[in-house]
């Protein structure tokens, strides 16, 4: 029975009638009203079918239900018209001690478990899945779920922890209360055709991500904070092997994420094939509103973010093929000291940054917070290579932003193009404390004109520059010149370009 199941599972459930084993809910007594609390029908259909491996239909209907325990062997399977619509009393959440991890995500700092709600939850479990063209709703819009950035007590969505072989494919994912799906410490999750929507709450993460050999493929996320954010909360296992493909991304916030945290650092990461724009809604953020110089509201804060903070190792990365509109900083890249860890962790170990391409990258860039590639004293980011992007910026620098005498270094503070102010003294790339760094083939398109450098290189010991353009407002181009660039003296920098300008 277990081989079919296996074959089953593999086929990611065409069909739910090739298999004998399965369990309708209604059959079980469970009622689609909206009203009735389904909890223990549910669950008692998930904990039968785990003895032997199948599959939990949730029918056409609103089935109302807390705190659901997905078992090993056992697919949840929604069908078209069907909705799982999370309670919203936090009784029917119970408190859950994850058995094999203990971090920040799932401790408090002084060690004592946090109460880690979730809708749907696994700990240390094996071939699971969700599938179907259904919906599962948290309700996290009910004004009894509204308590603010960070309020205590909101559960996730689905929260998986340790658990080897996860799909979840297709269904509709939306209102988290907090974060939407967080899946931290497995092995082996794929995440296909999701449709997310998820802007209830603050907080609204579309997904999170500690695991290894994760594909997330074919996705169509609109959320409120971050939209694909992975994190790495173990100093012995790193977030790897992931692969990010053909998504469509809608945030108000960073849209590719690395960390935070960034304890065990990230390895072997490829995204590729994938746009950037604001989301739809913006309830939340408005950032127009809040900051100077932004000139589109909503937008992300980043189209890619690369952050490794907390003692963590980051390397292998590649990301192409990506195209971001409404984005305020295009790209960031931070390697910094802030170390977030328990109280009795007494790990020392320094963030290392290094081989990371990102091309073909067609931006806007909405802010005066230009793309930035950044360590702390003392420390380097190295080898990076940028090549074939092309970038609409914004504009209107001034002289004050470009002769600003020093900007702050924040060693340890948390990790946001914002950390260094409301503009930077280039409107292309400010590069600092970095060990190797190749910027090829890309084209900056000012739409008004800027007082700013175009690039600025500080504690560069040595970047190479090919095939830099610059558009005015105007429509003219003409290769970067040296006067464009600020480098300071513990800087090495060398281009092959020419004054010459090109015919339009």
């Amino acid at each position: 029975m277990y081989n079919k199941f296996v074959f089953f599972f593999s086929a990611l459930l065409i069909t739910t009638s090739t298999f004998a084993n399965t369990i309708d809910i209604v059959s079980l007594g469970a009622k689609g009203d909206g009203k009735t609390l389904n909890t223990q029908i549910i669950q008692k259909a998930i904990d039968n079918i785990s003895k032997v491996g199948g599959t939990v239909i949730v029918p056409t209907g609103d089935f109302v239900t807390g705190t659901l325990y997905l078992k090993s062997n056992v697919t949840l399977f929604l069908e078209k018209g069907a909705a799982l619509l999370g309670s919203i009393d936090s009784v029917d959440y119970p408190m859950n001690n994850p058995s094999t991890i203990r971090c920040v995500s799932t401790h408090s700092n002084n060690g004592r478990p946090r109460r880690n709600f979730s809708l749907i939850y696994a700990d240390n479990q094996e071939n699971i899945a969700i599938a179907g063209e259904g919906t599962i709703d948290g309700r996290g819009n009910n004004k009894y779920w509204q308590r603010g950035d960070n309020g205590s007590n909101r559960p996730k969505l689905i929260f998986i922890i340790a658990c080897k072989n996860v799909v979840i494919k297709d269904v509709m994912l939306t209102n988290s209360c907090f974060w939407l799906q967080d899946y931290l410490g497995c092995d082996g999750v794929k995440l296909l055709g999701l449709r997310i929507i998820s802007h209830a709450n603050y907080n609204n993460d579309g997904i999170d991500v500690d695991s290894k050999n994760v594909i997330i493929s074919n996705c169509y996320i609109d959320s409120d904070d971050d939209a694909i954010c992975l994190k790495s909360y173990l100093a012995d296992k790193p977030c790897e092997n992931v692969v990010v493909t053909n998504c469509v991304i809608k945030t108000n916030c960073n849209a590719i994420k690395f960390g935070t945290p960034g304890k065990g650092g990230f390895k072997n990461i490829t995204v590729d094939n994938c746009s950037i724009s604001a989301s739809q809604f913006d309830n939340f953020r408005k950032w127009s509103a809040r900051f100077k110089n932004i000139s589109a509201s909503p937008a992300s804060v980043s189209g890619i973010s690369i952050e490794c903070v907390d003692g963590g190792a980051t390397e292998n990365i590649n990301i192409s093929n990506i195209t971001m509109k409404s984005t305020l900083t295009p790209i960031f890249i931070r390697l910094g000291n802030r170390m977030e860890k328990l109280k009795d962790d007494t790990t020392t170990t320094t963030s290392s940054l290094k081989n990371v391409i990102i091309s073909n990258i067609i931006a806007e860039s909405h802010s005066h917070r230009a793309s930035s590639i950044t360590a702390y004293p003392g420390t380097y980011v190295e080898n990076v290579q940028l090549h074939h992007i092309s970038i609409d910026v914004m504009g209107g620098g001034t002289i004050e932003e470009r002769n600003v005498e020093k900007v702050r270094e924040k060693d340890n503070g948390y990790p946001s193009p914002n950390m260094f102010g409301e503009s930077l003294p280039a409107y292309g790339f400010y590069v600092r404390h970095v060990d190797g760094i190749s910027i090829e083939d890309v084209q900056l398109n000012l739409l008004n004109a800027d007082a700013r450098y175009a690039l600025v290189f500080d504690d560069t010991k040595f970047a190479y520059l090919r095939n830099i353009k610059i558009k005015w407002q105007d429509g003219k181009k003409h290769f970067i010149e040296k006067s464009e660039i600020k480098r300071t003296e513990n800087s090495q920098v060398f281009f092959e370009s020419s004054p010459k300008e090109l015919v339009n």
